[in-house]
């Protein structure tokens, strides 16, 4: 958060830009506790089996059917391959220890990230606010010097406020006009003032040395002009 904050401080934006709601529904931990660990204001106590049955009930009321209904206990014992007791008694929690194996197949039947059960409140926090670290970090890049578009790799396809702002400063980057190496341009230049028989017999060579070259198999330069 020391990071995520120095970012927001440079962009001029507050924590209001990060999604609670997101990284709650991502993490399974109330909004309110969210805040409460981003301010150091969390109890460090947390018991394994207390996280383990909230954020099972968290899941059930969050991950549910196409039709908008919570799973039954039948639908959720048949999709994690454990009996209906043993998640009654998961949800209630009257069962203490889970294990591994009964985690791990829960994980997959809600479609949640390993770990989902098992992290802490704040390593699952931590983990949860990597990607907004890395909005904000591609914003700050945008809207300084040197912008290029390897900075959107990982996209923005997101209706958040960071989204949003990321979007707006991606489009005014990109409408800027880039500036050329000169050595590049030169290097066109000259590729352009070739004939076309020269620049077919030139251009395999520079392929080759960046790294482009086609597969010998895809290679249609008939046999009898290779190497003329």
């Amino acid at each position: 958060m020391a990071s995520i904050d120095e970012l927001l401080r440079d962009l001029e934006l507050g924590r209001d830009v990060i999604d609670m709601d997101h990284i709650s529904h991502r993490t399974g931990i109330a909004v309110s506790r969210v805040q409460a660990l981003l301010d150091h204001d969390g109890n460090e106590s947390e018991s394994v089996q207390d996280s383990f049955q909230e954020r099972l009930v968290f899941l059930r009321e969050t991950r549910r059917k196409p039709d908008g209904k919570m799973y039954t206990l039948d639908e959720i014992g048949a999709g994690a391959g454990i009996s209906h007791g043993q998640v009654g008694y998961l949800l209630n929690g009257k069962r203490k220890s889970p294990g591994l194996d009964v985690t791990r197949k829960l994980e997959k039947f809600f479609d949640v990230e390993p770990g989902f059960f098992t992290a802490t409140e704040r390593q699952a926090l931590y983990r949860a606010l990597q990607s907004t670290h890395e909005q904000l970090t591609h914003l700050a890049l945008l809207r300084g010097k040197g912008i290029n578009r390897l900075a959107m790799r990982s996209g923005t396809s997101g209706d958040s406020r960071i989204d949003r702002e990321l979007r707006e400063a991606l489009s005014e980057a990109l409408s800027q006009p880039e500036s050329e190496d000169p050595e590049v341009r030169e290097l066109t230049d000259r590729m352009r003032s070739l004939p076309s028989k020269s620049r077919r017999r030139v251009f395999p060579l520079i392929q080759g040395l960046l790294g482009l070259a086609r597969p010998e198999s895809d290679d249609r330069t008939p046999p009898g002009r290779r190497g003329n």
